[in-house]
């Protein structure tokens, strides 16, 4: 609980005393006006009427601040209406995180979040028109099922479910607007990749991501730098290691998906492996540079680049 928190629930602590403090002092201040003009209800003695009248006045201000209340706070109303609805949701919740922990802890992971779950892709022309698109995104969607319930299952998945509203969706899917928005720009490629982690025994299902089939490096681009002082125990393995994940870094801030950034192509060294190491054990300061061997589109696969080892002037 934090000091917002606290001080929040002093507060409305402290409203409800003054609240109840004012409907006993009115209450109390009507009875006693009652009882001294000897007013009686319904032929009832007076002394009973002003105890009556006190009760029925604390009622009717307390009634009227809580509708008050319920009116103009979302939150009352919900406390007062919605609480078992709450807890159930509550209830629900808990058990789910319980479910998540207990597959984190023991369960077998068979494919994280994100990870290409086929190895194929479709392309939607640019100009593709809106039933064209639809036609593409649904045989490419029912290809894609046949594909993970032939295959997964084997690894311990349970078979996926066409939704009944499937038609919805792939519609949806075929005229979002982050789709047109891309297909405004150059040709889309989907792909279909696990939109959580899936453990083993659940059931199989995916997303289709779409991506924008654009050159995002052009052949000979630098892409990634690393200095290496030379002549400091360097390991040029581990260093190429290190290379390629600012490679993966640089194509993440281009919003490429996972399955495109961590699957990368060297094509060659320059020099090769056993002369870089030669080389930087060597006094000086060094530069491994990564370049795209090629233009880089994302139906090509992984990244293609080239690394050269140069010295430093």
């Amino acid at each position: 609980m934090n000091f917002v928190e606290i001080v929040r629930g002093i507060g409305n602590l402290a409203f409800v005393m003054v609240v109840a403090g004012t409907v006993a002092y009115v209450g109390d201040r009507v009875g006693h006006q009652v009882g001294r003009r000897r007013l009686s209800l319904f032929g009832i003695r007076p002394r009973y009427t002003s105890t009556i009248v006190a009760i029925a006045t604390g009622v009717l201000i307390a009634l009227v601040v809580t509708l008050g209340a319920i009116f103009a706070s979302q939150q009352v109303k919900t406390a007062f209406f919605k609480m078992n609805s709450i807890n159930e949701q509550i209830e629900e919740l808990q058990a789910r995180q319980r479910d998540l922990e207990a597959k984190v802890n023991n369960g077998r992971l068979v494919f994280p979040v994100d990870t290409l779950m086929v190895p194929f892709y479709r392309i939607i022309d640019q100009s593709a028109t809106s039933s064209q698109r639809l036609a593409t995104i649904r045989n490419y969607y029912f290809f894609a099922v046949k594909y993970v319930n032939a295959t997964y299952p084997r690894l311990g998945l349970r078979a996926y479910v066409v939704p009944v509203d499937v038609d919805k969706k792939l519609d949806g899917l075929a005229n979002d607007l982050t789709t047109v928005a891309k297909l405004s720009q150059s040709n889309v490629m989907l792909t279909v990749t696990s939109d959580t982690n899936l453990f083993e025994n659940d059931q199989i299902h995916f997303e289709i991501h779409g991506t924008a089939d654009t050159r995002y490096f052009q052949k000979g681009q630098v892409i990634a730098q690393l200095v290496i002082p030379g002549k400091s125990g360097a390991s040029i393995n581990i260093a190429l290691i290190q290379l390629e994940n600012y490679v993966a870094i640089a194509a993440r801030r281009l919003q490429l998906p996972p399955f495109l950034t961590d699957i990368l192509q060297p094509m060659q060294l320059i020099p090769d492996a056993t002369q870089m190491q030669q080389r930087i054990s060597k006094p000086g300061t060094y530069l491994l540079t990564a370049f795209a061997a090629q233009d880089f589109y994302p139906h090509i696969g992984g990244i293609p680049i080239v690394i050269v080892l140069t010295q430093q002037p």
